[in-house]
């Protein structure tokens, strides 16, 4: 199916929740949980409630509504949870978007590929599996800085990597950087911004634009070290690969 991209790096597409057709959301890998704009569940008449969730190692109270059913392309999921925010608040990059389709969704499929050059979006799913639930909550990748090996959640919703600085720092006690860092900010979120040499995710050594925040890195999937935005491949094409855990691109 078509999508629209945002920002340079922010998949958008059209799906629909209930009768509520035409809507638009953007597919973040890097979300474990759906999200639903308060603006779209009122006109639903959604009832919510209350639930944590852990957030960038923080544990933010929440809203929370079931929607009865949600379709995204071949998508089609009956009676599902999701986070219920207004998200222009979170992000300027939702400000016109109704939701976000994250982890809880994809993962259902076997693969999920994203053609940057064509925008266009392809879900494949085993035979009869599409409306099971998943278990995987991040797809997790290893990659190599300066010689040590973390590990990061691909995350289609962001543009460049982003680091948990103080489990980098503990990793890499003498870690370089070329040129000045620069404050920055990650949505409402305040950053480091920073160019790494020694950055390997495939082939040879580069230097990499990361983002440094600060934390621990706990998240609700366990200790990460950060995520990998897109855009750090270069890719023209991106396939997650759920049923064989195998990030793909070109």
């Amino acid at each position: 199916m078509p999508f629209d991209l945002v920002s340079e790096f922010e998949v958008v597409v059209q799906g629909q929740i209930g009768e509520l057709d035409g809507l638009r959301f953007i597919v973040d890998t890097g979300s474990s949980f759906s999200v639903i704009d308060r603006r779209v569940a009122e006109k639903l008449g959604l009832v919510r409630h209350s639930r944590k969730v852990l957030n960038f190692d923080r544990n933010l109270a929440v809203d929370w509504v079931n929607v009865p059913e949600l379709r995204i392309g071949p998508v089609r999921v009956a009676s599902m949870g999701m986070i219920l925010t207004r998200l222009a608040d979170i992000s300027e990059f939702a400000e016109n978007v109704d939701g976000i389709i994250g982890m809880d969704v994809l993962s259902r499929a076997q693969k999920l590929s994203i053609d940057y050059e064509r925008k266009r979006i392809s879900i494949e799913f085993e035979e009869g599996r599409g409306s099971e639930t998943s278990t995987m909550n991040a797809f997790v990748v290893p990659v190599v800085i300066q010689g040590t090996s973390v590990h990061l959640v691909v995350d289609t919703g962001l543009q460049y990597v982003v680091l948990y600085q103080d489990r980098l720092r503990d990793a890499l006690p003498h870690l370089r950087i070329e040129g000045e860092p620069r404050s920055a900010a990650l949505g409402r979120l305040p950053v480091t911004q920073v160019n790494l040499p020694g950055v390997r995710i495939f082939g040879r050594e580069a230097v990499t634009p990361a983002l440094l925040v600060a934390g621990s890195g706990k998240t609700s999937i366990g200790g990460l070290d950060g995520y990998l935005g897109p855009a750090s491949l270069h890719a023209r094409r991106l396939e997650l690969d759920f049923a064989a855990k195998v990030l793909r691109w070109e």
